[in-house]
């Protein structure tokens, strides 16, 4: 670890180390533009999502229906519920091409004063003092720029749906669906009990920070970096990090290890064995069916998560 205290000119014109707060500021800055150029993205694909394989929604159905021409099928004759389902695979990592800062005489990157003399900070101090954590913060906590969350609706405050469709639906048997007076019934009768989105976090407003100082080339006289100069340096590399450098990629996964964003998609199914129902239409035409029935149970869970790798 090696973080160190920036120098700035106070109004005076002479050289003092960035507070605890100043710093801090620089950090925030550093989220802020990652959010508006994120590395690492999120998408919603029509299928082969590659964090989201097997996500499945299971429900049950109506068995076939039985007929006879002289009495009532007994229950014991009757087909038993089915079960059908459906496989989602629709949210998809992107990971940016980035390249690490350059760093041309070992001068581009911002002074400080390590006890004898002024310095300029090498690519791990920048690193160490703002960019990794800024990471550690955007991948701690739903919530931050740049970064995703799921949610059972394509709106929410200080969020923008990535798409209309959806990641993941859970159904369930619609039991009031079937009727013994409609016997042959349709086997699967679908009602949608949640619907999940990915949606992506706005941007924070821009922070101010204050303006750091850098070596000058080739006259090594110091001078304040403009505010998009040091932007573009801190950008770059914490895009880079985001993308390349081990222990601090961000990475989305689906029920692996992470911080959890947003809503958790839970597919459930009804557990009863069936509900046995019969209609008679006339001498010759005796039919039974068994419909879905029982209390809901989860069969599965599926989380999105972020992390770092």
């Amino acid at each position: 670890m090696a973080v160190v205290r920036p120098l700035i000119l106070t109004g005076s014109n002479d050289l003092i180390e960035m507070t605890d707060a100043q710093i801090d500021a620089v950090k925030d800055r550093c989220r802020y533009l990652y959010g508006a150029n994120p590395s690492v993205t999120l998408s919603r694909v029509s299928s082969g999502g590659n964090i989201s394989p097997n996500m499945r929604d299971n429900r049950k159905t109506a068995g076939a229906y039985s007929t006879s021409t002289t009495s009532t099928p007994p229950e014991s004759t009757t087909a038993e519920p089915g079960n059908a389902f459906a496989d989602y695979d629709h949210i998809n990592e992107s990971v940016a091409s980035t390249t690490v800062t350059s760093d041309t005489n070992n001068i581009a990157f911002p002074i400080y004063y390590d006890g004898a003399a002024i310095k300029a900070m090498s690519l791990t101090d920048l690193r160490d003092t703002f960019i990794l954590p800024a990471i550690d913060t955007l991948t701690s906590a739903v919530g931050q720029p740049g970064t995703y969350r799921i949610h059972t609706s394509t709106s929410l405050s200080g969020y923008s749906a990535v798409s209309s469709s959806v990641v993941f639906t859970d159904t369930r048997a619609n039991t009031g669906a079937y009727t013994a007076g409609g016997i042959p019934e349709t086997l699967d009768q679908p009602t949608t009990i949640a619907s999940y989105y990915l949606l992506s976090k706005d941007n924070i407003s821009a922070p101010t920070m204050e303006e750091m100082l850098f070596i000058r080339n080739p006259d090594n006289n110091l001078q304040e970096y403009t505010q998009a100069a040091i932007d573009a340096l801190l950008e770059n590399e914490i895009r880079h990090c985001a993308t390349d450098i081990a222990g601090t990629r961000i990475r989305y996964n689906v029920n692996g290890s992470g911080t959890t964003m947003g809503t958790s998609m839970v597919d459930t199914r009804l557990d009863g064995s069936g509900n046995y129902q019969t209609r008679f239409v006339n001498a010759d035409d005796y039919r039974a069916q068994e419909f879905p029935n029982g209390n809901p149970q989860t069969i599965s869970t599926w989380t999105l998560k972020v992390n770092q790798t």
